[in-house]
């Protein structure tokens, strides 16, 4: 699949600045523009909705919970795979020393990369508990939702080498996070989002 998008001309990979700006620039405005609307669709009206009546009323503290999930069990996947393709098994003398390749080393870096958007999210959520008053917490929450849609199909895009589709899923993810730090500080900023 991987070899489809590139073959059409949607990738990021191997670009000078000039070509991959053409490309990432109107990738960009898609991304504001989704996360903008997103809280205004029906799709994150229904899964706020099913995180509140099946799992909890804290949507933001449960997708935080979720995405240690995902982490977790891509670690576990990644221990497990290296410990079966690997001559002489996981090396747990020097993890971190070993070297990967092909899917096991993009699993690896989707594992590193989740973790690291994982840190932003955490910033997020205690300054969303913190500091937003309460006609955010709805945004805040449908945004939460698609840090999770996002996250969960991150690393499928990224083992499975569908680079322009990796890239759109952690822009999205990244700039969901970024919306919530904006409604949280500068309230103004829902007349923003609310005006779709």
């Amino acid at each position: 699949m991987s070899s489809f998008f590139r073959s059409i001309g949607l990738s990021l990979d191997g670009g000078d600045f000039k070509a991959m700006n053409l490309k990432f620039v109107p990738l960009m405005f898609v991304v504001i523009s989704t996360v903008r609307m997103w809280p205004s669709t029906a799709l994150a009206k229904v899964l706020v909705d099913v995180v509140r009546s099946n799992v909890t009323e804290h949507v933001v503290h449960f997708a935080l919970f979720y995405l240690f999930v995902i982490w977790y069990l891509l670690n576990w996947g990644y221990m497990i795979t290296v410990t079966l393709t690997k001559p002489g098994g996981y090396p747990n003398s020097a993890p971190r020393a070993y070297t990967a390749e092909g899917a096991i080393y993009r699993v690896k870096c989707s594992i590193e990369n989740t973790f690291e958007s994982m840190v932003c999210f955490i910033i997020a959520v205690i300054i969303c508990d913190k500091v937003a008053d309460d006609n955010s917490q709805e945004l805040i929450a449908s945004w939460a939702v698609l840090v999770v849609l996002t996250r969960t199909i991150y690393p499928v895009f990224y083992i499975g080498d569908i680079d322009f589709l990796r890239t759109f899923s952690f822009a999205l993810s990244m700039m969901s996070i970024h919306f919530m730090f904006l409604v949280s500080f500068f309230p103004e900023f829902q007349s923003f989002v609310k005006s779709t």
